[in-house]
């Protein structure tokens, strides 16, 4: 199967796990990093050429992912201006042949499962550029909304619901049929039994406000 070419936005810590995870994809292979840091043009970090920030990136039909996903709003940010410069494909990519991802599982564009060992039951439901990270278990009948960071080990009970620019902490459970608001972060190792409003911030357990 011939690979297609893949750039990924971000040569950070996410950046280079994602193409690390790329490296047994069958659909995708890295060409280059993408990065607005001036001192990373030019380089060459783990094989892979960053070639240069967005402005000058002229491949206008270049499949990229973005790896920006600790701050929902600067990630749209650099969304809305990749856009502007005229790149439109933003490809749902899914990193790991060891994710499952059931077929009814509904993406948006730029949806990133970055690393191994997700579990994604049937009939979830994806705002665009959602991220993903490694062994957490989604189930059925979830509501992620745009621009929300999934970090690691977490444990989404079926019917719950998390809003847009949400940044949920590695190692939470948020417990079947909450809702959590948009702008939330919840903190690592929290345990989410009722509903959060937009704009908190929670931890704890069970997860109280706390700012």
């Amino acid at each position: 199967m011939n690979k297609k070419d893949l750039y990924i936005y971000g040569a950070g810590g996410a950046g280079r796990e994602l193409s690390f995870s790329l490296e047994t994809n069958t659909q995708w292979r890295v060409a280059g990093f993408i990065d607005d840091t001036p001192e990373l043009a030019g380089k060459v970090i783990n094989g892979i050429p960053v070639v240069g920030g967005i402005a000058s990136f002229d491949n206008r039909d270049a499949a990229i992912v973005v790896c920006i996903v600790d701050k929902p709003t600067i990630k749209r940010t650099i969304v809305d201006k990749a856009k502007k410069f005229g790149h439109h494909n933003f490809p749902v990519v899914i990193g790991s042949p060891t994710s499952f991802v059931a077929p009814s599982v509904k993406f948006k564009e730029g949806c990133l499962i970055s690393m191994p060992f997700d579990y994604i039951s049937v009939d979830v439901d994806f705002g665009e550029f959602v991220f993903v990270n490694c062994t957490t278990r989604i189930g059925h009948d979830v509501k992620i909304g745009a621009y929300t960071t999934i970090f690691s080990g977490i444990d989404i009970g079926g019917h719950s619901e998390i809003g847009a620019d949400c940044v949920i902490g590695s190692g939470s459970v948020i417990n079947p049929g909450v809702r959590i608001g948009d702008g939330c972060i919840i903190g690592g190792g929290a345990v989410v039994v009722k509903d959060i409003p937009a704009g908190v911030i929670a931890a704890g357990c069970p997860a109280r406000r706390i700012k």
